[in-house]
């Protein structure tokens, strides 16, 4: 099967900078800055930030799903407004989880908003700062950011590892919204060719699959699953392969592939050095984006930015995809993940991508009514459910998984920290003969047996 050639690949997204895409003519607000406003900026000042931390409802297809996989830690999202100084000014930020810490963000309370222009430390608060900033110009966020050379940037979806026909369905749903990529951990309990198999039977033609691997596998591990993977259309690129420490094996693994390599969490120098095609700057503050950015130009490599969020987070990310010149691959957010959202606007997604909101400021108005509303929401409880771990060879293990408690969050993608250090069963790898699934029975004698001997630990059960 046909695979997407490495050069095809960056000569593609090296292309999609200089389509000569028309860039936005903004009206008499936007075409400059109000010189009184100007003048007056010294005295500007961050008065408060309100911190709103909200539940909104996932789709009903994937909604258990997601929820026992990471718990509140994703479903949850805090907005951030920074009001100033000036009757009606604010600034809006949109984190995921349950925010930043209280003290990084008392910092910028009677600060001068232009003070963090380039701040490397807070995404959200970067967010409303440049959004208030904006605002008070009249002038659309990216010309605060650098020359646009785009006016729409593509994007793509996120989800999490489960069975093939559960990943078939996160493509179909994906598809439907718009978008031409899907991204995904991989991860050990699961086979990854088994679900690029499912997913490939629904795909839509020129749909692509994002694979993540963790950053924590040997050359050895992975490049026979690479190479497995590249004979499926669907496959679209992989990120961290390996091991950071290996920069020899990233190189042995360009060579031996045409699919793509992304680099996240490895070296910026990676991209110096010919190690990878790709490289994601993820949940980066605006600073930091920015220098990663530039690096990316110096190389000549294409730019990802991964900033997990809703609307107001995906118009940020829209507006410094809009001036990076080598961002074009697809840039991740979650905003799909959810059936509504804050803001007055959406984003809707065209042909994989969407269009930089015009300005002034980031472009999207905070819808207060919903803010309050899902910010009463009631916080679901985790109801009793295991994970059942399935081999090929009858070795079924049953274990229990609770996302909320401290450093959890991300067990499923791992045996060793779903299991423990002795794990039953084969070497844990990303393409054993496996399907794992999230069980429960209630009213089940079998269930409530189980659910009791995991009290203390895994129990793995042997059929014929």
């Amino acid at each position: 099967m046909a695979s997407l050639n490495r050069r095809k690949f960056l000569s593609q997204t090296a292309a999609a900078s200089g389509l000569g895409i028309p860039l936005s003519h903004w009206g008499t607000g936007g075409a400059c800055a109000d010189p009184q406003r100007v003048a007056d900026a010294a005295t500007l000042r961050v008065t408060g930030i309100e911190t709103h931390q909200i539940l909104l409802p996932y789709h009903q297809f994937n909604a258990s799903t997601l929820f026992r996989y990471h718990g509140l830690n994703i479903q949850l999202r805090t907005i951030y407004v920074v009001t100033t100084n000036r009757d009606g000014l604010e600034g809006y930020g949109d984190a995921w989880g349950r925010g930043w810490p209280q003290e990084e963000v008392d910092k910028y309370v009677g600060t001068n908003p232009f003070d963090w222009l380039g701040d490397t430390t807070t995404l959200p608060i970067n967010m409303a700062i440049y959004d208030l900033l904006g605002k008070y110009l009249g002038i659309p966020v990216w010309k605060l950011l650098g020359p646009q050379v785009r006016d729409r940037v593509p994007v793509a979806a996120w989800t999490v590892s489960q069975t093939p026909a559960q990943m078939a369905k996160e493509v179909q749903h994906a598809a439907a919204q718009g978008y031409r990529w899907l991204k995904y951990h991989v991860d050990e309990v699961q086979n990854v060719l088994d679900q690029t198999a499912a997913m490939q039977r629904v795909a839509p033609p020129g749909f692509k699959i994002h694979f993540d691997f963790n950053a924590n596998a040997s050359f050895t591990a992975v490049a026979p699953i690479v190479k497995k993977l590249a004979q499926f259309p669907i496959a679209g690129r992989i990120e961290d392969p390996l091991v950071a420490s290996d920069p020899d094996g990233w190189g042995k693994l360009r060579e031996m592939t045409a699919l793509p390599i992304v680099t996240h969490h490895a070296p910026g120098d990676f991209m110096l050095h010919g190690r990878c095609d790709g490289h994601m700057s993820g949940h980066a503050a605006v600073g930091a984006a920015a220098k990663t950015a530039a690096l990316a130009e110096i190389a000549n490599v294409p730019l990802m930015l991964q900033n997990a969020g809703g609307t107001i987070n995906q118009a940020f990310t829209a507006h410094q995809a809009a001036v990076f010149k080598m961002a074009t691959m697809d840039h991740v957010n979650l905003a799909r993940l959810w059936r509504d959202d804050v803001t007055v606007q959406s984003m809707p997604i065209r042909d994989g991508y969407v269009e930089v909101p015009q300005g002034p400021g980031l472009g999207v108005t905070l819808d207060r009514s919903k803010l309050a509303q899902y910010r009463a929401a009631p916080r679901p409880q985790q109801k009793p459910f295991l994970v059942r771990i399935r081999y090929g060879d009858g070795l079924t293990i049953f274990t229990r998984h609770n996302p909320e408690n401290p450093g959890c969050a991300d067990n499923m993608r791992f045996l060793q920290r779903l299991l423990g250090e002795k794990i039953p069963g084969p070497v844990p790898a990303y393409d054993n003969d496996v399907i794992t699934d999230f069980w429960d029975e209630p009213d089940s004698a079998e269930f409530q047996r189980l659910w009791q001997a995991t009290a203390d630990g895994y129990v793995t059960v042997r059929t014929s």
